[in-house]
This record gives structure tokens, sequence and C-alpha cells, in this order.
């Protein structure tokens, strides 16, 4: 008999790693503080408008990712489709150049549903236990862990474990964990590694689209308060007809200053924050014409967006401990193509080590 995993985190890392091991025998159990699954496969609604506040698209070069992706239906059975516009660059004076020829001969990968679509087919059919939070996890005498939650109750029991959420979140298990001092200290060792960027989204609705020849803009020079703008209303079925979702992400810089003030939410263009009204004139600069009337703004935040540094994914996972890790920061970049890689990559190493 194969054995039980508990997954922490419902990411696509773990997703992507649940989905590889249940399809190979083992029992798996997804365990996820949020009431969702994809953590930044995120899709919101407001209104009549979808928008993607978390990755903007999915990156499926080839391969089984490629497949992953072309085979994933939306709701209504419409395929993944290719947004086929350009993300061209500006720089902190706003000057706005054409992108990278080679990166933009790429696919960017979206469903009418929002990115989210991707994560509900991964979790298709896995047992996803929602707003579960663990923080810590005990050896046990005849083997495997017992997982608890934030009442102190055991949650679980499983042979090995793979904790799959931000590095730091991850850590903080492993450091109140009844498991072997060695152990904990080379974990916490690998894990501190990891260096994260935060970023304010904000998502805002007008009576009008600009014309642009681009998808969406990247800040060139890290220099300028917003790092990303992109057309949501580029995607199909996101805004109603003729009106504009503009999708601006902010820099870390801006972000960490803003944080506090930040609560996430929608506001009606009458009574948006100064923080929220500041952003929506630098949305309004570097645009090459109006946007039309504002009708409302919405904010999110992500603690940890993009990791700066990444930790040594193969000695996490070369312990022998039956703990294992997978996500983003294995890796070094914050790509849901890179994520989905990672789960597949540690799921391929605990088959090995089985």
């Amino acid at each position: 008999m194969k054995p039980s995993l508990i997954i922490v985190g419902a990411g696509v890392a773990g997703l992507a790693a649940g989905r590889a091991l249940a399809d190979s025998g083992w029992r798996v159990t997804i365990v996820e503080k949020s009431r969702g699954v994809g953590g930044r496969l995120a899709t919101r609604r407001e209104g009549d408008a979808r928008f993607d506040h978390g990755a903007q698209y999915i990156k499926a070069p080839d391969g089984p990712l490629r497949a992953l992706v072309e085979g994933t239906l939306d709701s209504d059975g419409s395929p993944a489709y290719d947004i086929g516009r350009p993300v061209w660059t500006f720089d902190t004076t706003g000057q706005i150049s054409e992108g990278d020829t080679t990166q933009n001969a790429d696919a960017k990968w979206c469903w009418r549903g929002g990115v989210n679509v991707l994560a509900k087919a991964l979790a298709r059919g896995l047992t996803v236990r929602h707003e579960v939070e663990i923080t810590r996890v005990a050896a046990q005498a005849g083997g495997g862990y017992a997982l608890f939650d934030t009442s102190g109750s055991v949650v679980d029991v499983a042979d090995k474990v793979l904790l799959t959420a931000p590095a730091p979140q991850s850590a903080a298990i492993v450091a109140a964990s009844d498991i072997a001092v060695e152990l904990r200290t080379q974990l916490l060792n690998e894990l501190a590694q990891a260096r994260y960027r935060r970023c304010i989204s904000l998502t805002f609705a007008y009576t009008a689209r600009p014309a642009v020849p681009w998808y969406a803009l990247v800040n060139s020079d890290r220099a300028h308060p917003i790092s990303w703008l992109a057309c949501e209303h580029d995607k199909h079925g996101h805004a109603a007809a003729g009106q504009a979702l503009l999708t601006a992400q902010m820099a870390h810089d801006w972000s960490m200053a803003h944080w506090d003030e930040a609560a996430r939410g929608s506001f009606p263009a009458g009574s948006m924050p100064p923080y929220v009204q500041q952003v929506e004139r630098l949305c309004r600069q570097l645009l090459p014409d109006s946007p039309g009337e504002l009708l409302w703004a919405n904010v999110q935040r992500w603690r940890y967006a993009l990791p700066d540094s990444g930790a040594n994914c193969a000695a996490l996972n070369g312990t022998e401990s039956g703990l294992y890790f997978a996500g983003d920061y294995c890796v070094g970049q914050g790509r849901v193509h890179l994520a989905i890689e990672n789960g597949w990559q540690v799921a391929d190493m605990m088959e090995q080590q089985a």
C-alpha cells in the first residue's frame, strides 16, 4: 500500500504534487487555511466584472505543463486561450517602450473564468479540508506525523507531510514542531534563505477602454511605484462591453509603505482612500487617453508575493525524515508554471524515497 500524505497548503505546488501522488495511489489529504484553492491563482468578482488579482496569466512552454493547460476546460466547457497581446515596459519617468519580442512570443494563457480555473481543475477529486490552519507537526513513535491546528487539536496523522506554504509560514510550523533538534535546525537554516517581496494589488473599473497597443506594462527599472499594469478587459468575459478593468500591482517599497492602511475590499469611486486615489492617478498617467469615469476600485494584499531568493530544494527534501517542501521559493522565482513543475518534481522525489 502506498503511503498516506498530508499536504499543508492548497497553492499550485501542493495541488500539483497532490494530484500526481493521488494518481499514483497515495492516500492524499490537503489542508488549507483559506476557503479556496490556488494561492496566487486568485480570481474575484465584483458585480458583472471578473479579475485576476494575483498571477495574471499562465506560461506553459511545452510538455506536460502545456498538456495540462490545454486540457483544462472552464466550467462552461471553453478551453484556455492566449491573451494574444504583448507586454511592454515603462520606466520611472513613464516612458513606454516595446517589450521583449522573444518573451512576447510565448502564449499568455487564461480562461474565461479566470486563472483560478486551473487551480480548481488540479483540486478536482482530491480531498481538501478548508479553513484548517496547521501550527505544528509531531513525529510519532511508530513513524509518521501528527498535525495540530491552532486549538492544539490533532487534525490528522499521516506517514508523510508536504509543507507548501510560503517559506516563512513553513518555517513557523517547523520551529514549533516536535522533531529532532538537528533536523529542525537544518530545515530552518534552509528555509531562512528565501526572501519575499510584498505586493498590494489594485483593480480599477472604468466606463471606457483606453486605446493602447499592449496588454500590460512592466516597470523596467524598478523605480516606479507601479510594478505592473494590465488590461484585465483584454480577457474574455472579464468586463462588460466597452468598460475597462485595469489591475495595478505595486512595487515592494510602495507596498511596504502603505501595507497597514491598505484594507482589502472594494471602494466606490466617491469614497476611495487617499492611497487608492494616488494609484489611480498614476495609472492614468501611463495611458495615452482617458479611460472615462471611474466606477470602483478593489484592493488585495499579497504578503508573500514573489520570492527574491530561494531555498535549496534538494537539501530541504533530502533529509529522509518524511517531511517535504515545495513551492515557488524552492525555485527562487514567483512563476506559476515553475511552482507547478516544482510540485511535480517533489512528488517524484517522494515516490523514489517511499
